[in-house]
């Protein structure tokens, strides 16, 4: 099973994607796509990708006419290989989780800042996708600290912050995002291993998804 760290070329791959073929509703940058899928393989319940695919776009009915299968086979497998990735740094290496937050290096205080609200938005769209269960006081301070960032909201609060008093805020969401992991992972069964593809794989005999007429192994294959 595939679990390797996506490239940068992948990255932008799928950032270009999801920006190209996304509206209001959906999720439109791979920072976002980080957050939703974090909070989806650490809540309290298994989510398989035939719920979660059509969330990407806002509903089933807005999934993008791919241009052929086998584009769409590329960015599902992706999307696998991304969130097996999340479970292998969560289940093994949970300090060394790093999220896709945006950075800004062109700001006039020199400092790098990082950006966490679109990947908070999506880390509470998995929440809520996972109807989590209130959090008893002691776990739902780490999951504040993720919709302090995540809650349209609470917009107000952070706009009073200094930069610095803001970075603060982001600093506490990558361990608050492992302790949320760990503590559903205690109660959920089953264990999370690895994310299988659940899309049949199209024989290289049989007809071709594109509808050219041709066999798979004949046409999209190559």
């Amino acid at each position: 099973m595939n679990d390797t760290h996506l490239t940068d070329v992948e990255i932008e791959y799928l950032d270009n994607t999801l920006l190209d073929h996304g509206n209001d509703e959906s999720i439109l940058t791979v920072s976002e796509l980080d957050g939703f899928f974090t909070a989806i393989i650490s809540g309290p319940e298994i989510i398989p990708p035939s719920i979660w695919y059509p969330v990407l776009w806002g509903g089933a009915e807005n999934e993008p006419e791919w241009s052929s299968h086998k584009e769409k086979e590329k960015f599902f497998a992706l999307l696998i290989r991304h969130m097996n990735f999340l479970v292998t740094t969560f289940m093994h290496y949970p300090t060394e989780f790093e999220a896709l937050f945006m950075v800004n290096d062109s700001n006039e205080n020199k400092m790098t800042i990082y950006i966490a609200e679109d990947w908070c938005f999506g880390y509470m769209c998995g929440v809520d996708l996972g109807q989590w269960p209130t959090l008893p006081d002691e776990m739902d301070v780490y999951l504040e600290a993720i919709r302090l960032h995540g809650r349209e909201d609470n917009f107000e609060r952070l706009g009073k912050l200094s930069i610095e008093e803001h970075q603060q805020t982001v600093a506490k969401i990558e361990p608050a995002a492992a302790k949320l992991h760990a503590y559903w992972l205690e109660r959920r069964t089953p264990t999370v291993t690895q994310l299988r593809r659940t899309e049949p794989k199209t024989g290289r005999n049989d007809p071709c998804a594109c509808g050219s007429g041709k066999k798979y192994k004949q046409c999209c294959l190559h």
